[in-house]
């Protein structure tokens, strides 16, 4: 079984849903259901980063550890980092990221994306699943990836990728004719990778896609791809979003 530590990074004052790390999910504050999923998982740390005394509150009584950062930290990954500095994390230590708001995050996706590194010689790795919507492939919201034959990433992006020549330009595209997928936000890295990361500047086509993970390509660095059959729940982003949640956890 490989060794690793579980990192959620929680920022309280989001843009688009304020205070969300506390956002109700079936009764339950989110950051409070993500700790307790990630704590079914293999990992033999939980550690939520987060930058807010109320949040910190809400994990009180759970066995997932609470690590204070600054409210500058500019995204999860400087938080993570932040972490790892302050709780002196061994730079070969795996860690996995899961994000805040993914209070339906499986277990069994924190555990493979951290035996495909362990497994790959990659610098990071991650998920994706098959795309099925015709409509997400155009959704800029739906992020996409291409890879090579070993698994291997060749790109990240919000527009159409792989662009399929003759049937996308039509008015109308009714069907698939090659496979597209959708990448899903969770990261496995080694400590070092994280801090030599974030000393990094921003890449140009990190900032026109809005992407990290472009940030580690650009420099040289392999993300290996994993491709799981049971792709997680929705996240949340917005309060439509919160709603969609709870409606999950009510017909579960």
């Amino acid at each position: 079984m490989t060794d690793y530590i579980v990192a959620i990074p929680a920022r309280y004052a989001s843009t688009r849903l304020p205070g969300k790390p506390l956002a109700d999910i079936g009764g339950t504050p989110m950051i409070r259901r993500v700790c307790d999923q990630a704590l079914k998982s293999g990992a033999s740390r939980v550690i939520a980063c987060v930058d807010d005394e109320r949040v910190s509150a809400a994990l009180e009584g759970c066995k997932a550890e609470v690590c204070m950062t600054s409210k500058a930290c500019k995204c999860g990954t400087d938080r993570i980092a932040q972490m790892i500095g302050l709780l002196h994390i061994p730079a070969d230590t795996v860690v996995v990221n899961v994000q805040g708001d993914e209070p339906l995050i499986n277990p069994a996706h924190i555990d493979q994306v951290a035996r495909l590194l362990s497994t790959s010689k990659a610098d990071m790795s991650t998920l994706c699943a098959t795309i099925t919507n015709i409509d997400d492939v155009f959704d800029p919201n739906c992020v996409k990836v291409v890879f090579d034959r070993n698994g291997i990433a060749l790109y990240f992006s919000r527009a159409p990728i792989p662009f399929e020549r003759g049937n996308f330009s039509s008015d109308q595209v009714t069907e698939l004719r090659y496979p597209h997928y959708h990448h899903i936000g969770i990261y496995a890295y080694r400590a070092g990778t994280v801090l030599d990361y974030t000393s990094r500047p921003q890449a140009e086509v990190e900032k026109c896609e809005s992407l990290e993970q472009l940030r580690l390509m650009y420099n040289g660095f392999k993300i290996a791809v994993g491709v799981t059959e049971n792709p997680p729940e929705t996240g949340v982003d917005t309060r439509a979003d919160l709603t969609r949640v709870n409606e999950i956890l009510k017909r579960r």
